[in-house]
């Protein structure tokens, strides 16, 4: 069995079928057969892993080597059409020609499972939030960097923000490593970095799509204070209520955690 993240082959496939990396659907193949093999060993084993844009199957072919199962969203026709031939030796493997954003999961509730992809920047938040319904035990996902950084971050830094609040609430967020621009064809024009979510099964006492919009509403001017972006959502007596409850009213969203975003939330809305 060949490895497909490898140059040769991975090349071989796509001028057999005379195919190209499409930029519409973010794609950039895998070339180095120890990012594929680190990443899988990252995702780790069990009965069952969820992949979303196999590719040319570098990924995915490393996956059955761990995993009872792997079922596989490839959005890309063209790409199933090479599947069939680059994972012709995987009999574990299920590849579903499909949108995954779209796709039904119904059939999964309840299925504990595992999710391990090579994600296009576009998709990743919206693929966390669909995902956050399934029985999920962790997610390990190459994405670009910033989105990396972005979900990781912490208070006071650029990158923090109302995702990186509402992402470490649901989720532990692990960096594992970064990957090089030359692993991959087309060499992209950003870094890539893999980090892990593992679920906190964390629950709240109010509504959490209305608590994480409140969120959201206080970074929504980023230079300007705490208390400002309070005002813009109509709310009266803010530097007393803030003072109240230990926080400063010419405070900047980043430079709060997120149990100061829930008292300020209860102090507004539920006191």
């Amino acid at each position: 069995m060949e490895i497909i993240a490898n140059k040769r082959v991975s090349m071989a496939l796509l001028q057999k079928y005379e195919r190209q990396a499409r930029k519409k659907f973010g794609q950039n193949f895998i070339i180095d057969p120890s990012v594929v093999r680190s990443i899988a060993a990252h995702s780790g084993s069990g009965p069952l892993v969820l992949e979303i844009g196999p590719g040319l199957g570098a990924l995915t072919q490393q996956l059955s080597f761990n995993y009872e199962q792997v079922i596989a969203y490839e959005i890309d026709p063209y790409m199933v059409e090479i599947l069939k031939e680059s994972l012709k030796d995987s009999d574990n493997v299920v590849v579903n020609l499909e949108d995954f954003l779209k796709a039904d999961l119904s059939g999964f509730k309840g299925v504990s499972l595992d999710v391990c992809a090579n994600l296009p920047y576009y998709i990743t938040t919206p693929l966390l939030f669909k995902l956050m319904d399934l029985n999920v035990n962790r997610m390990t996902l190459m994405v670009q960097k910033e989105i990396g950084d972005r979900l990781g971050a912490v208070p006071n830094t650029k990158d923090y923000n109302a995702l990186s609040i509402q992402i470490q609430y649901y989720f532990e967020v692990k960096k594992v490593m970064q990957v090089s621009k030359e692993s991959f064809h087309p060499r992209p024009n950003v870094a890539s970095i893999v980090i892990q979510l593992t679920p906190k099964n964390q629950s709240m006492p109010y509504n959490e799509k209305v608590f994480f919009e409140f969120v959201r509403g206080c970074f929504q001017f980023r230079r300007k204070t705490l208390s400002n972006n309070l005002k813009n959502m109509d709310l009266e007596n803010i530097q007393e209520k803030l003072i109240s409850i230990g926080i400063d009213p010419q405070a900047r969203a980043e430079s709060l955690v997120f149990e100061d975003y829930l008292k300020i939330y209860e102090v507004f809305y539920h006191a």
